[in-house]
């Protein structure tokens, strides 16, 4: 290689290790100074990758850990109350025991049943009194009955009402567009219709991944928090299947129609609709939903059959009769027919509107008009009773039922659930039912705080094991992405070395042109 003037070869190798040892001190004092090996995908891309799942895993698990350590606290206090409950039954059968001799005359126990009396309202006020985060625990819930009047429910699992909202028969329709993803919910028994609707892509996408559907045991849950009511779909539900109410006509060959919809009634249909439809008989099918009305035609007329309980209203007329065939049906359209329900309670109530198009004769015959009034409605119906208080946990960060999420229930303990509202000693009659009574809800109470510790000791169970996998989740996400401290001060020392060394020699060799100089001049 020549000696070169305007060269320097040696002055560039020099600059470009001391350019190379800078950034490698450079990098090393950003790991030093973040505490992280990889600092972008760009520095270990898999490295990258792994540690942000870990990182997003370990968030859930750290809130899941919360909640299994919330509940708890949560079941801890209410085994505290139901042991001030034990002991005040205890002491109500004591009373009833001594009340129950004879010794005492009805006057004196009268005196009994003063403190008897007392100890019953301190049970009922323990009971409701018992809030943790502005949950009662012992008061328990309405019970409701859940009917749908389509049987098949489109893969609902489950529903839960707040009962706060919702405080007695209630009437609702769910339904589900697969083109938007939208699931909506509306009350339909107000006098105005209530509606709120979720959009379930990224829900369903984060936990089954875009287009899946939810399999096995895995559940998701809609809470509709303005109407009350929380919804969880299981495996049968299928995000590319509508549930939407739809209208179709069987002509039969005697009639054309051009087009034909159906849109359910959102207001004043009562719990009692589907058994009012049930009583239709053959034309309503209690498992599908569909209502299936006759069509007739004359050659030139095309009416809807009469059928007992059912009645019509085209474009907008009169209402006619019940069990009275419609008005003529024979238009350019569109044709609106509204259709009618006799109620057993008396009145009627509106199914919804059909809209057809438009509709010819063109032979005498019968055809159907199939309607899907049952698609998508559920109906709750309060019961009367008081049942636990049920309440789901999520212990996961999926959505996997049993696994992910824990159903516990916490039993009534009002005077109602324990059978013990009338209860009294004032007589020795009243005060040997009052023992037998109270035998039977010391049953239930010492059944119920049973089941309240079982639950308990699982929740601690839970919380163990959930500290576990964050411990490994920090040690393996540490691994793969905290820096190595003493390798990389190390790495450092080395660097910084080579560094001056490459320093000095970029200053030995801008000194070769002065050199060269030098021997011109001389």
């Amino acid at each position: 290689m020549p000696v070169s003037i305007t060269a320097n070869t040696s002055a560039r190798y020099a600059q470009a290790s001391l350019a190379r040892q800078n950034d490698a001190v450079t990098q090393g004092t950003l790991r030093m100074s973040s505490g992280q090996r990889v600092l972008s995908a760009a520095d270990d891309a898999a490295s990258m990758a792994i540690g942000t799942s870990l990182k997003i895993e370990n968030a859930g698990v750290a809130s899941a850990l919360l909640n299994a350590t919330s509940g708890t606290s949560m079941l801890q206090i209410a085994d505290g109350a139901l042991g001030q409950i034990s002991e005040l039954i205890t002491r109500m059968k004591a009373l009833a025991t001594q009340a129950s001799s004879g010794q005492y005359d009805d006057a004196t126990r009268v005196l009994l049943d003063g403190e008897f009396q007392g100890i019953k309202a301190e049970i009922d006020r323990l009971a409701n009194a018992t809030v943790f985060n502005d949950v009662n625990m012992l008061a328990g819930q309405k019970d409701f009955d859940i009917a749908y009047g389509d049987a098949t429910t489109y893969g609902i699992a489950g529903v839960r009402f707040d009962q706060t909202l919702v405080t007695g028969d209630q009437s609702f329709r769910f339904g589900y567009n697969a083109t938007t993803e939208n699931f909506t919910l509306t009350r339909i028994d107000a006098g105005v219709a209530q509606t709120q609707t979720i959009n379930i892509t990224a829900l369903l996408n984060g936990t089954v991944g875009a287009g899946g559907n939810l399999a096995n045991n895995q559940q998701l849950e809609l809470g509709f928090s303005q109407l009350g009511v929380t919804m969880t779909l299981g495996a049968g539900f299928l995000r590319t299947q509508n549930i939407a109410t739809d209208a179709a006509v069987t002509d039969g060959g005697v009639m054309t129609v051009a087009s034909q919809t159906f849109a359910p009634a959102t207001n004043q249909v009562g719990v009692d609709t589907v058994s009012d439809l049930v009583a239709l008989g053959s034309v309503f099918n209690a498992t599908t939903g569909v209502l299936a009305l006759p069509l007739d035609s004359d050659g030139t007329a095309v009416t809807l059959a009469a059928v007992p309980g059912l009645s019509y209203n085209v474009n907008s007329g009169t209402i006619g009769a019940s069990g009275a065939a419609s008005a003529d049906l024979v238009g350019a359209g569109p044709t609106t027919v509204d259709v009618y329900a006799d109620m057993a309670a008396g009145g009627r109530v509106l199914l919804g509107t059909v809209t057809l198009g438009a509709i010819a004769a063109t032979g005498t015959g019968s055809g159907s008009l199939s309607l899907e009034v049952g698609a998508g409605l559920m109906l709750a119906t309060d019961t009367g009773e008081v049942t636990a208080t049920q309440l789901t946990y999520k212990v996961g960060t999926g959505v996997t039922a049993g696994i992910d999420t824990i159903n516990v229930s916490i039993p009534a303990m009002t005077l109602q659930a324990l059978g013990l509202e009338n209860v009294r000693v004032t007589t020795q009659a009243n005060a040997n039912e009052a023992i037998d009574l109270l035998t039977n809800a010391l049953a239930v109470l010492n059944q119920g705080r049973a089941t309240v510790g079982a639950q308990q000791l699982r929740l601690e169970a839970v919380a163990r094991n959930l500290g576990v996998i964050s411990d490994n989740n920090n040690a393996a996400r540490s691994a793969l992405i905290d820096v190595d401290v003493s390798a990389e001060i190390t790495a450092i020392t080395t660097n910084t070395a080579m560094m001056q060394a490459s320093l000095a020699m970029l200053s030995r060799a801008n000194q070769v042109p002065d050199i060269l100089l030098g021997l011109l001049r001389n």
